[in-house]
């Protein structure tokens, strides 16, 4: 009866031996699982955060992309507004010259023809006009010296070259100014030779140089007739060709004459 106690004993104590270790075994596998877990958890977390903030930095990095393209295209278009802007300033600009270059075109083609008198080139071409002379010649001179005794002097050459031109039945009037004395013996070979010649008015001084040929050819300029300014100065005067102009002096030549 003892025997079977104890061998009962025994069989309890082992059941309750297993049961235990598998108790065990039970929190083991579950402690274990639940490590699992909380590792997949972690790890699905982590790429969570990584693939979110991966979202963010792509995001941010669009959203700066998207500003840029935006101030590009805003750029391109100011430029696009400039650039048409200063293609219509350039078109008018273009047209403005080519009007300019046919206006100055027709100028040249209706401009009189002159010529630059320096020095005594003034003299020769003068002296050739003067012996030339048809119908008309006008001067008004401040200068005008007349010296019989130099036998060289292109003054005197251009004073006989209007009574020349006198004689030849050429209609000759000058107007000389009255305060320089060495006119005064121009004025009286002129009038002594049937030049219809005149002072200005003692009032006003005569400066002009100015001679009106035949109604058409104009010199007008610094040149005097008087040696010094024919054969030593620099001087510079213009002659010109043109009845408009020729008619416009023989207007200002009697407004001087009617002052005397």
């Amino acid at each position: 009866m003892r025997s079977k106690v104890y061998l009962a004993a025994v069989l309890v104590a082992a059941m309750l031996a297993v049961a235990g270790c598998l108790g065990r075994t039970s929190t083991l596998e579950a402690t274990t699982e639940e490590t699992v877990t909380l590792e997949k958890t972690r790890t699905v977390t982590e790429t969570l955060t990584v693939t979110e903030t991966k979202y963010i930095e792509n995001h941010s990095v669009e959203t700066e992309l998207r500003k840029n393209l935006t101030a590009c295209i805003e750029n391109l278009r100011l430029l696009n507004s400039t650039l048409a802007r200063t293609s219509e300033s350039l078109e008018e600009l273009s047209a403005k010259y080519r009007d300019c270059l046919l206006e100055g075109s027709k100028r040249e083609e209706n401009a009189p023809p002159t010529e630059l008198l320096v020095d005594d080139a003034y003299y020769r071409s003068l002296i050739e006009d003067i012996r030339g002379a048809r119908e008309s010649v006008y001067v008004t001179m401040f200068l005008m010296k007349y010296d019989p005794n130099d036998s060289y002097d292109h003054a005197n050459d251009l004073i006989r070259a209007l009574v020349e031109a006198r004689k030849r039945g050429v209609s000759v009037h000058v107007i000389l100014e009255n305060g320089i004395e060495d006119n005064m013996a121009t004025y009286d070979y002129l009038r002594s030779n049937g030049v219809d010649v005149v002072f200005d008015s003692p009032s006003v001084t005569l400066h002009t140089k100015m001679v009106v040929i035949d109604d058409r050819v104009v010199y007008i300029g610094s040149h005097n007739w008087s040696e010094a300014a024919l054969d030593w100065n620099h001087e510079v005067s213009v002659r010109i060709e043109s009845q408009e102009i020729a008619e416009s002096l023989l207007e200002y030549f009697e407004e001087i004459k009617r002052g005397y």
